[in-house]
């Protein structure tokens, strides 16, 4: 796949002067550290005793320190306090880097494994995929429309990219900031209670349907609304999707908090308040950080920000 820097990576010139670093580098340290020796590893790899040394030579060099010992007439190898770190720093993840590189090699038309939550995949990915399709007609995209296992399934190799409101914390993900949108306070319109002007401490013995547990805007919305009524609200009932709250609401079973796009009610039958003063949700758009310079990964970034920026 062609490789090219996008809007948010180095200029060129700073990235010629970053140490390029091969992967079969990586791989063969991955299995020097683990085999024990040179000679196991070159056997796993197809290559010469020579050729297993010569690999970890140089990321040596490019690391700046030795990495392995050997002793004199000794097969065996041990790794010095630089090599253990950057080996357990590796952890699986290579492991998982070099299962999907052999899948993507292996089959022609790849797949681009993407997680998004509901409310924001049935909103904004149909335009999204439009743009990208443009581009990219023949790539096969899997969306799994998931929210607080986005993080997860990145570490556990299930996805290549995802768009999420949360700020994953794994060096592994990279992230990159897409920008923001308001929450606005839904409820129904036969409570008589107005658009404009009424204090918030109305809702705190109302039933509040929200997200489940662990969801960025339930977690934010909790915290706003417990600082603003003076009580925590009233939590009645939880689901996973905007679309849920949005009908439960329409229905007279509680209020919510919702994105401000969200909010679609021909009939009238509920009502809503933007909150300015609540911090606004930040959108993110991550990727594994082997696959930073994948084209695919750069035009669905690329398709994100123009929608979402």
């Amino acid at each position: 796949m062609t490789r090219r820097g996008s809007k948010d990576e180095p200029t060129p010139a700073a990235d010629e002067r970053r140490p390029k670093v091969d992967i079969s580098l990586l791989q063969t340290f991955h299995l020097v550290a683990r085999t024990g020796s040179f000679s196991a590893a070159s056997r796993e790899l197809s290559i010469s005793y020579q050729s297993a040394a010569n690999h970890v030579r140089r990321l040596e060099q490019i690391y700046g320190a030795r990495l392995i010992e050997a002793e004199k007439g000794s097969r065996s190898v041990t790794l010095t306090p630089q090599g253990r770190a950057l080996h357990a720093s590796l952890g699986g993840e290579l492991d998982t880097i070099l299962s999907r590189i052999s899948v993507l090699l292996h089959d022609v038309r790849s797949v681009l494994r993407v997680g998004v939550p509901q409310a924001l995949f049935h909103h904004f990915f149909p335009a999204i995929l439009q743009e990208f399709r443009a581009q990219a007609p023949d790539l096969e995209l899997a969306f799994f429309e998931r929210d607080t296992t986005l993080e997860k399934m990145m570490m556990d190799g299930a996805l290549d990219a995802a768009v999420s409101e949360r700020s994953f914390s794994h060096p592994a993900i990279t992230q990159h900031l897409l920008g923001s949108y308001r929450l606005a306070l839904v409820w129904p319109a036969d409570w008589g209670i107005p658009e404009d002007g009424a204090d918030l401490a109305v809702f705190r013995d109302r039933p509040f349907v929200t997200y489940e547990p662990g969801q960025p805007v339930r977690t934010g919305s909790i915290d706003y609304l417990t600082r603003q009524m003076g009580a925590p609200p009233r939590v009645a009932t939880s689901v996973s999707g905007s679309t849920s709250i949005t009908r439960l609401i329409a229905e007279g079973l509680g209020y919510g908090v919702l994105p401000e796009w969200a909010v679609e009610d021909d009939g009238h039958r509920v009502l809503r308040r933007v909150l300015t003063g609540m911090e606004p949700m930040k959108l993110w758009f991550a990727h594994t950080a082997f696959l930073g310079t994948n084209r695919y990964v750069q035009t669905l970034h690329h398709c994100c920000r123009k929608a979402l920026g």
